[in-house]
């Protein structure tokens, strides 16, 4: 029975955390910046990254439990430096290159923003490979 449980909360976990995250970058994101001006574009997605990292640190909670319940201790791992890294970006990271962008530091910024873009997507990737491990 906790085996169970625990698989379908693995499955649910990483799949909203899967679809969430794809549907943030591919959707969300690009509409934004391509329908809306800059001064309500940039302030519009400075709001929202604060609850896409809460989505994402309580969907990969959601599925480290679950991966622990049916025993993938490393999947787990997997999942849970998913919410470790998120919520680094989330508390530390965001809130220091928003004080770059404030002071008009685009160099900065620039730097800031590839790094936590390359951040999103190797989480995105490991994702898709605990997905791809726990479906097999």
């Amino acid at each position: 029975m906790v085996t169970r449980v625990g698989e379908m909360l693995a499955v649910m976990g990483l799949s909203a955390l899967f679809g969430g995250m794809l549907f943030f970058g591919a959707i969300v994101t690009p509409l934004v910046f391509g329908k809306l001006p800059p001064d309500v574009a940039g302030p519009f997605i400075r709001a929202a990254f604060p609850r896409y990292y809460l989505f994402m640190v309580i969907t990969s909670v959601i599925a480290a439990l679950g991966l622990l319940l049916r025993g993938s201790i490393w999947y787990a791992l997997g999942s849970g430096l998913i919410a470790a890294v998120t919520l680094w970006l989330w508390l530390k990271w965001l809130p220091h290159l928003n004080a770059v962008r404030d002071a008009g530091d685009k160099l900065a910024f620039g730097r800031g923003h590839r790094l936590s873009v390359w951040l999103n997507g190797a989480e995105f990737l490991v994702v898709i490979l605990l997905l791809a491990g726990i479906t097999a």
